[in-house]
């Protein structure tokens, strides 16, 4: 009995003892003075294909940071897959579901081609990453989260059904996430933080194209937006920078948005009139079906 104990002991020592496996290696795929992009072996077509978008989205991302600090060098990595996201991030702690992360403070963007089998849209990924590296670094990481990803989402924008369903519901129920609970609103599970997340998205666009003035014609020159990026980057809260690039508190333009988007959302939500049209049919075939028996009968009666 006592020789099967040490017999089980020493195994599991050695599954323990065992060093952990290493993460493929990466191939060099682009190596130039701003940029850097090295891939697993099966992606480095995608890595060439990723090297054009960031070098692409870039300028644009620049655009809305001007005279901020920009990264001297962007590192890049390729992996197949998600699993493999966490080996090559510096603290190895990263969400299982994401699908690219960024590190400011190393220069370094990780993006993957699919989550479990599943394709992902890397290209669309690398623009987001890439936009919270560059945000990132020109803040010296002082932008709050929601702003984080609201710009993230500006310079990646993808057509979500599910975000509009989500922003749709915020409005008929009130239930936007007050903007001094954004931040916390981001919990480590992707389904729960999907909420701040449209918020967050909504909220940035609102800014950038509502102008200087509460004015309709005063807006699309995106020069206040990039003041108050500016404004938190000098160090002052998002409040105070709000006041220096609208003229108004924080929370007034919170109050704007809200207004906006349920001036943008007044009408019935898409499942709810679906279940009306579907309804609406199904009364009206019954009444048919109603009306033929009711004939069938008057008819039947004259024979």
């Amino acid at each position: 009995m006592r020789a099967h104990v040490w017999a089980l002991a020493l195994l599991v020592w050695l599954a323990l003892a065992r060093p952990a496996q290493a993460a493929p290696s990466l191939t060099n795929v682009v190596d130039e003075a701003g940029l850097r992009v090295r891939a697993e072996a099966n992606v480095v077509d995608l890595g060439h294909e990723l090297a054009t978008v960031m070098r692409t989205k870039a300028a644009g991302i620049r655009a809305d940071l001007p005279g901020l600090p920009s990264p001297a060098r962007v590192d890049l990595i390729v992996v197949d897959d998600t699993s493999a996201i966490g080996a090559w991030a510096p603290n190895h702690n990263v969400p299982t579901w994401a699908a690219g992360v960024a590190f400011p403070e190393h220069g370094l963007v990780i993006v993957a081609r699919r989550r479990h089998g599943r394709m992902l849209d890397p290209h669309n990924t690398a623009a987001h990453e890439l936009a919270h590296l560059m945000l990132g670094v020109a803040t010296d990481h002082r932008a709050p989260r929601w702003l984080h990803e609201g710009f993230a989402m500006l310079h990646a924008p993808e057509a979500s059904w599910q975000r509009g369903q989500v922003l749709n519901g915020m409005s008929w129920m009130n239930s936007h996430i007050p903007i001094e609970e954004l931040d916390a609103s981001f919990p480590a599970d992707e389904v729960p933080a999907h909420r701040a997340y449209a918020q967050s998205a909504d909220l940035v666009e609102f800014l950038v194209r509502r102008g200087r003035w509460d004015d309709a014609e005063d807006d699309g020159d995106r020069y206040p937006f990039r003041r108050f990026i500016a404004a938190i980057a000098d160090g002052r809260s998002p409040d105070h920078a709000a006041r220096a690039a609208y003229g108004r508190p924080l929370a007034f333009l919170f109050t704007e948005w809200k207004e906006d988007l349920s001036r943008r959302m007044a009408f019935i939500p898409a499942d709810v009139f679906t279940g009306l049209v579907w309804t609406f049919t199904a009364m009206l075939v019954g009444l048919a079906y109603w009306r033929r028996r009711r004939s069938n009968a008057r008819r039947h009666g004259r024979l």
